[in-house]
């Protein structure tokens, strides 16, 4: 059996995995277990020796694979993995950021069980943060929830670490204020660094830009926080959410363009 997990939501696609690993552990006593990253030499033999050895003490088999589209052995690969189609005893777990290339094709197709996992918006953006606070025992202030929602978009692990901080402060509501606290707290330089976007010298302004975005952080978070930075530039502002909103830019864009023409 092949299930083919994939989509940009890091976070909610691990936990699926990690959910599916789980479920096999407690159902099956004498499950044997294999992790294969298939970017790393040598990896797709491990694999294949993996999913072909036999054991009378192993009743069923789970193998998770990753960065499969970066293999070498494509072709192999393609085969070791549709012999498995209908195989009840052995499941290969496979997770990738993007959909498949055209060889791969075959994971969108039954009998292979496929999930996407896109970056949520919107409301359902707005539920899930909900969700996750719920679990972990606090309830969010409206303006709370709309600070997290704008500046973790596109960025789910950064949201639930943000929440992990917030359920440590021993209070069950929180407010837009404790979520700006423990920003600022964990990121000391952070807000120094946004300065340097609204330096008059085009070369400063996108060395920051450039800093950021090595540091990995989302487009969507460095936009809004900057627009509540600029109150004197609300109008270009205003002009670039709604270019972004109708998709003629990317918050990249928007902000590579912002810090070309100040």
């Amino acid at each position: 059996m092949l299930i083919f997990l994939y989509g940009a939501d890091d976070y909610r696609r691990e936990e699926k995995r990690r959910g599916i690993k789980d479920e096999f552990l407690k159902k099956y006593s004498n499950l044997s277990v294999g992790n294969f990253d298939l970017s790393e030499k040598d990896m797709f033999s491990e694999f294949k020796n993996f999913i072909r050895s036999q054991s009378i003490f192993e009743t069923k088999k789970i193998a998770f694979i990753e960065n499969a589209f970066e293999t070498e052995e494509e072709d192999d690969l393609v085969g070791e993995l549709t012999s498995l189609l209908d195989n009840k005893n052995t499941t290969v777990v496979i997770s990738e950021k993007s959909k498949p290339l055209k060889a791969f094709s075959f994971l969108l197709e039954k009998p292979v069980i496929a999930q996407e996992f896109k970056n949520l918006e919107g409301k359902e953006w707005e539920r899930f943060i909900l969700e996750t606070s719920k679990q972990r025992g606090i309830e969010l202030a409206v303006p709370a929830l709309g600070f997290l929602a704008r500046n973790y978009a596109g960025n789910s692990w950064g949201l639930v670490t943000e929440i992990e901080k917030l359920s440590s402060l021993g209070k069950t509501r929180i407010e837009l204020k404790d979520v700006e606290g423990t920003m600022l707290e964990a990121l000391p330089d952070f807000w120094s660094v946004m300065n340097g976007l609204k330096s008059r010298e085009i070369g400063e302004r996108l060395f920051i830009l450039e800093k950021l975005f090595a540091a990995h952080e989302p487009a969507a978070k460095i936009f809004n926080i900057l627009s509540s930075m600029s109150k004197d530039r609300a109008s270009d502002f205003a002009d670039y959410d709604l270019k972004i909103k109708s998709g003629k830019l990317e918050y990249e864009e928007a902000l590579v363009d912002m810090a070309l023409y100040g």
